[in-house]
């Protein structure tokens, strides 16, 4: 390995080095700016705190525990586990400015049994 890969690898993980947080880990919903959406494409343009610049995917990850999901005209939503709950995320562009929705969801559970009413049973 060259002496310039070994120089490129130590600046891209410098921030994880100085914090013991992996880059990918720095990432949140609350630390990027949404900066442009091509729907058609489904891939959004998106500012890092570190003033980077970089395409978000459905299917990339996004944080430690963050998914983007989908990618349309208007929102970028990513899906974020919280334990045993995940929370939907909807980041908007509106007028330029961005908006932050969230909405938990519990995790999944079986539907309710219920056994049919007396009347029911005694018609048959």
């Amino acid at each position: 390995m060259n002496a310039n890969a070994i120089l490129m690898i130590a600046v891209l993980f410098m921030p994880a080095i100085a914090t013991g947080i992996e880059p990918a880990k720095l990432l949140s919903v609350d630390t990027i700016q949404v900066l442009k959406i091509a729907a058609q494409d489904e891939r959004a343009v998106i500012r890092t705190p570190d003033g980077k610049t970089q395409i978000l995917k459905p299917g990339d990850s996004l944080g430690a525990n963050g998914k983007v999901s989908e990618i349309a005209a208007d929102r970028v939503v990513v899906e974020e586990k919280k334990g045993d709950k995940t929370e939907k995320v909807i980041i908007r562009l509106v007028n330029g400015k961005q908006k932050i929705e969230r909405i938990k969801k519990a995790g999944e559970q079986a539907p309710t049994m219920r056994a049919p009413a007396d009347d029911a049973v005694k018609d048959k």
